[in-house]
């Protein structure tokens, strides 16, 4: 099966939100699927305008692999103690190595 990574890049809403629900049909279909929180789409972990962070949804569905860049979360002056449990940290490094390690990458 391939491993399928969706970074995410938009804050909360609409697009934000249908671009959640093609990254929920990987994990119906059991693909080994990773997410990647970058950009202002980090505001998506934080539960920003008056919404719950998507973390329960995707975990619902088996999408355990979850990452926020760290870079991201630096240029926006957001603290990395803010974000929630579960989700890893990553480097520019390591956002390079995610893309390499996936067969498929989709981005919002």
């Amino acid at each position: 099966m391939k491993r399928v990574l969706y970074i995410v890049r938009r804050p909360p809403g609409v697009l934000a939100d249908e671009f959640f629900d093609v990254t929920l049909v990987s994990g119906v279909f059991e693909q080994p699927t990773s997410v990647l929180f970058a950009d202002r789409g980090v505001y998506q972990l934080l539960g920003l305008a008056a919404r719950e962070s998507p973390i329960k949804t995707l975990s619902s569905y088996d999408i355990k692999d979850l990452y926020v860049a760290e870079e991201s979360m630096t240029s926006l002056g957001l603290d990395i103690q803010d974000i929630p449990s579960g989700v890893h940290t990553a480097s520019r490094r390591d956002v390079r190595e995610l893309i390499a390690h996936h067969d498929v990458v989709l981005t919002d």
